[in-house]
């Protein structure tokens, strides 16, 4: 083939073609006519010439990087759910294709969760040397509460040992804009910061590139970040604003009013508020509505965390009780009473699945609690030295605790007993005390705002080192934070699925009477009326309640013409006069939330308006039937002048 102008057709594609056909037959038939003579080699060659174990090796990793076992071949049934079967509870069920699809869901879940684990556990196990861990210390006499920010600072990297700073912001004579109070977002990568007389700075702390620093010249009781770090909360003297990264006011929410602490649910998108009035309100950041809001009854409230397994408010009080709350209920789901005093400081252990809570009250005591088994006691309590002012917990399930002028870190799955564990690190902050305490996340760092600033402590063994780069980033760009927050918008999920145990949203409601209507429930004599799926006669809205009782009216039933135009979402304004009347005060407020909605038309408005107009003439034509005066209305006929009639109705 290469030889095609020897033979004369090199300036001919026919007659080069026919070149290259016969070439190729030619070199067919010397392969299958001559035999191929091999060279004779020496016994010791043919020995070197089979592979050994390091080529054979070799090739069947290349091998196995490049195919993969096929999908009828593989086990698609974890070994751990092998011969599983549902549980006796869906025997119950006479349906046999509803007993059938539930067991289906039921074993599915139960291998998902298999396969979960097991994936857990191939990717997120780490190199040697670069797993979470602890100080060890040489010789049992020795205390790893000895071990100094300096002596860690020594033998650890230039890039680590630069995580470990301090801010001084006191002004002359230790006179500044604190005590400050501090936040991490939830991959670790910024850090807010704001001091109690209007002091606000957002930056991210490990580049150290500041993205802005104001002065709203106002109290600053507490500051969180939302969803990412574009966007932060402020709770001021009497409102709570939201920031952007920038610096500039976006939101002003006037619903929640002298707020002392702040969470923020990153799955529900939603803002809880607790203040010195006792209410808790959940305020939905993606659609600007209020959600919900409780009445404690309890009084002022400054400690607040959530539980990262289910969502659930906790809220520590003045007279030492402990309260959980959910948006779906307006009274605490546990009442616990946890101290003698003012709770000082609550928070929920992520490690270990949102079982473990601490709470510290001015008592001086510090209590780990068992969430699983809250009847029977702290699993584990002590009395520290001082009353602690704040507590919080790591990554990895160390507790922090700041009292008086010191910051101690405890690992609290030492040895159960009432006696104080010895305390993992210590470090001493004179002159200011600590007032709150906060674990970066995915870093062995431990931010502490106190009155002079902010300074972060290096805590060998406290930050996760496996992060998940669809949750939480640390080195995630601008192109995936916005797709990131689109997904995280499309996946929200509502505020009526938090409850205390996650694990029953998706089974079977056995009660029956959820398909029914408001029917009700049957009760001794006497007693007050139930609705048929168990809801106290107090929860019931006033035509439910007017339905149990038989005293609904005529024309106040749901006819089937209101059914087919859709349901009729009652105005904000209208609930908040019903929720607030009879109260005999801020008649001023009144007056100007009355002339707010006066130009508020929707669907309820316009219904409320015909029934007002049709309830008015029907009580003028009995009028004037009782004082024989009625003269029934006549029909008009039509007229070519009803062109020009004015018509003073609304506009269509």
């Amino acid at each position: 083939m290469i030889r095609l102008s020897e033979h004369g057709h090199g300036g001919s594609s026919k007659g080069l073609a026919r070149e290259k056909y016969r070439i190729k037959k030619k070199d067919v038939l010397h392969f299958c006519t001559h035999r191929r003579r091999l060279p004779v080699m020496a016994p010791h060659e043919q020995r070197r010439s089979k592979h050994d174990a390091d080529a054979l090796k070799h090739q069947a990793n290349s091998i196995a990087r490049a195919t993969r076992l096929p999908v009828s071949l593989q086990q698609s049934t974890p070994a751990e759910t092998l011969g599983m079967r549902p549980p006796k509870s869906l025997t119950k069920i006479k349906d046999k294709k509803l007993r059938s699809e539930l067991s289906k869901q039921y074993l599915s879940r139960k291998r998902a969760e298999s396969h979960a684990k097991l994936a857990d556990e191939y990717l997120n196990v780490t190199a040697p040397g670069e797993d979470a861990g602890l100080i060890e210390v040489d010789d049992e006499m020795e205390r790893t509460a000895r071990v100094t920010q300096a002596d860690i600072k020594e033998q650890v990297g230039v890039d680590t040992a630069r995580k470990s700073f301090e801010l001084k912001l006191a002004g002359k004579d230790n006179v500044g804009l604190g005590p400050y109070r501090c936040d991490y977002t939830r991959n670790g990568r910024h850090l807010l910061l704001g001091g109690r007389k209007g002091h606000l700075a957002a930056f991210d702390w490990q580049s150290g590139k500041l993205s802005c620093e104001i002065q709203v010249r106002e109290t600053v009781r507490d500051v969180r970040w939302l969803h990412n770090h574009t966007f932060f909360a402020a709770a001021q003297k009497k409102y709570t604003y939201i920031y952007d990264q920038n610096g500039l006011e976006i939101h002003r929410l006037k619903d929640h009013i002298e707020v002392q602490r702040m969470e923020f649910l990153p799955y529900h998108f939603l803002l809880a508020t607790i203040g010195k009035p006792g209410y808790l309100k959940y305020q939905d950041t993606s659609t600007g509505m209020m959600v919900a809001s409780h009445r404690t009854g309890l009084g002022s409230c400054a400690t607040m965390a959530q539980n990262p397994l289910n969502a659930v408010i906790h809220l520590g009080h003045a007279n030492g009780t402990v309260t959980l709350w959910t948006p779906n209920m307006s009274t605490p789901a546990i009442k616990l009473l946890s101290h003698r005093g003012p709770v000082t400081g609550l928070s929920i252990d992520s490690y270990r699945a949102g079982r473990e809570m601490v709470t510290s009250g001015l008592d001086g005591g510090i209590k780990v609690w068992d969430m699983r088994m809250l009847g029977r006691g702290p699993r584990r309590e002590w009395v520290s030295r001082r009353a602690a002012s704040d507590v919080a917990y790591s990554q990895r399930g160390l507790l922090g605790v700041a009292w008086g002028a010191h910051v101690s870190l405890y690992h609290t799955e030492a040895e159960l007993g009432h006696a104080p564990p010895g305390p993992y690190m210590t470090h001493g902050l004179p002159q200011c005390a600590p007032l709150q305490l906060r674990f970066c996340p995915f870093e062995d760092v431990l931010g502490v705002g106190h009155a002079q600033g902010f300074t972060s402590l290096l805590v060998p063994g406290a930050g996760e080192p496996n992060f998940d780069s669809s949750e939480a980033d640390p080195y995630e760009t601008k192109a995936r934070r916005r797709e990131r927050e689109v997904h995280s918008l499309l996946d929200k999920i509502q505020p009526d699925m938090i409850t205390l145990d996650p694990d029953t949203m998706g089974q079977l409601d056995t009660r029956a009477s959820r398909a029914q209507g408001v029917a009700a429930a049957p009760e001794r004599s006497g007693a007050v009326p139930r609705a048929a799926d168990g809801t106290p006669y107090a929860r019931l809205t006033r035509m439910q309640r007017l339905q149990l009782s038989g005293e609904a009216a005529p024309d106040e039933q749901v006819h089937d013409s209101d059914e087919e135009q859709g349901p009729v979402v009652p105005a904000k304004g209208a609930a908040a006069k019903e929720k607030n009347r009879a109260r005999g005060r801020n008649s001023s407020m009144k007056r100007y939330l009355r002339k707010k909605r006066q130009n508020v038309v929707d669907a309820n408005t316009i219904a409320l308006r015909e029934k007002y107009q049709h309830e008015k003439a029907r009580r003028r034509e009995e009028h004037l039937k009782r004082q024989n005066q009625y003269e029934p209305p006549r029909k008009h006929e039509p007229s070519a002048l009803d062109l020009f009639a004015r018509n003073r109705g609304p506009r269509s």
